[in-house]
């Protein structure tokens, strides 16, 4: 069966939540739900046809936070058992209502990245402390949301004007204090979503943006033991708009170049953003290094924990990060990785990447430039004021 984080989110949720879409609210009336049960989050959206028309998904997670390794395995445990209270179907225009998701947390730091680099580790440490709201790939942001803004990728995704406010208050809906003690939130987005970046920008001008990458040829084969989203959309026009080429080309490509394709949209994407924006990078060689931990949080995320709380998450890195029982070891398999894949296609995604992946070590904006040398002595200095 394919991984709950491949398959369009709506189709994830009618499976875990078999007849949600029985019960219809108005907009008004699912505005006046949220008001009053304060466990209700989207879970999912379906796009419907035309920009901007699609179904919200909504159901009651009561107070559990979200530390699973994705959002989706987060739902699923809950529906397995049978821990998901209240569920509805909405219209999308639900975002458009006054004052919706003004109970939420606008996050404060945002996190972007290649796929199997580190990510996951990143947000499960975050979410390990418990005044944190973390959404990992949150359901709706999977691909309903984007595909229905921009009508599954026939029109622009700013075609709709509406839609860094509706982002804004998804996320919003998605972050609300459930428990009564949250005091921030973190973001981390699927991997494609660096290509929406200027989106998200819009949502969230000058909120910190860290995005993660690995060495292509290790990022790929990871996928191959496994799977990803954008391998399901080869050959559709959301593959256009990943690789920059003809949906007809994508469905004809090896399934290694076609990923090097999209990565290189990625990292290009990452690149292209103004240096005036708040955006830094980080290798996956340097996301490993639990001495790291804390200034990569304090620059790249603006988060500076106190010590305990730091223990806490550091002790995220002893464990594999998609193992949500925190009792599977954490195993460096790099080399192991390189040497999976063939000569041929080893050498045709370092042709497709490796000029950017080479520009992103060493660009100026990479907390960790590949000239500089780190000193863990020196993680934080007087100007980055008190640890909170």
């Amino acid at each position: 069966m394919t991984a709950l984080y491949a398959q369009p989110d709506h189709r994830v949720v009618e499976t875990l939540l078999p007849g949600i879409t029985e019960t219809w609210l108005p907009p008004a009336a699912a505005a006046q739900r949220f008001e009053v049960v304060p466990g209700l989050v989207p879970v999912a959206v379906r796009p419907t046809g035309g920009v901007g028309r699609g179904l919200l998904y909504v159901a009651d997670l009561g107070t559990h936070p979200f530390r699973e390794w994705q959002f989706m395995y987060t739902l699923d445990h809950l529906a397995r058992g049978g821990l998901v209270g209240e569920r509805f179907v909405t219209d999308l225009s639900l975002l458009d209502q006054p004052g919706v998701g003004r109970d939420g947390l606008d996050p404060q730091g945002l996190i972007l990245h290649v796929s199997r680099c580190g990510s996951t580790l990143l947000s499960k440490a975050l979410a390990r402390l418990d005044d944190t709201v973390m959404i990992t790939q949150g359901g709706p942001l999977q691909r309903g949301f984007w595909a229905a803004q921009c009508d599954d990728w026939r029109g622009d995704l700013l075609s709709d004007p509406a839609t860094p406010a509706r982002l804004r208050t998804l996320v919003r809906l998605m972050t609300r204090r459930r428990r009564g003690h949250e005091r921030r939130a973190f973001v981390k987005f699927i991997s494609w979503n660096v290509m929406v970046r200027d989106t998200i920008e819009c949502a969230w001008p000058g909120t910190p943006t860290l995005f993660l990458y690995r060495d292509p040829v290790e990022v790929i084969a990871s996928v191959f033991k496994e799977t990803t989203a954008v391998l399901e959309a080869k050959g559709t026009a959301q593959a256009a708009f990943l690789t920059g080429q003809p949906a007809a080309a994508t469905e004809t490509m090896s399934d290694a170049d076609y990923l090097a394709q999209c990565y290189r949209g990625y990292f290009k994407a990452a690149l292209d953003a103004p240096m005036t924006t708040p955006l830094t990078f980080l290798n996956y060689r340097q996301m490993k290094e639990p001495s790291r931990f804390q200034d990569v949080i304090a620059r790249g995320l603006a988060h500076r924990p106190t010590a305990e709380q730091l223990g806490t998450m550091i002790a995220q890195f002893d464990t594999h990060s998609k193992d949500d029982a925190n009792t599977q070891p954490f195993q460096d398999d790099d080399l192991a990785k390189r040497r999976s894949l063939p000569e041929d296609a080893v050498r045709r995604i370092r042709q497709i990447c490796g000029d950017l992946t080479n520009r992103l070590d060493a660009d100026a904006r990479n907390l960790y430039p590949a000239a500089a040398e780190f000193s863990p002595t020196a993680v934080l200095s007087p100007s980055d004021g008190p640890m909170l």
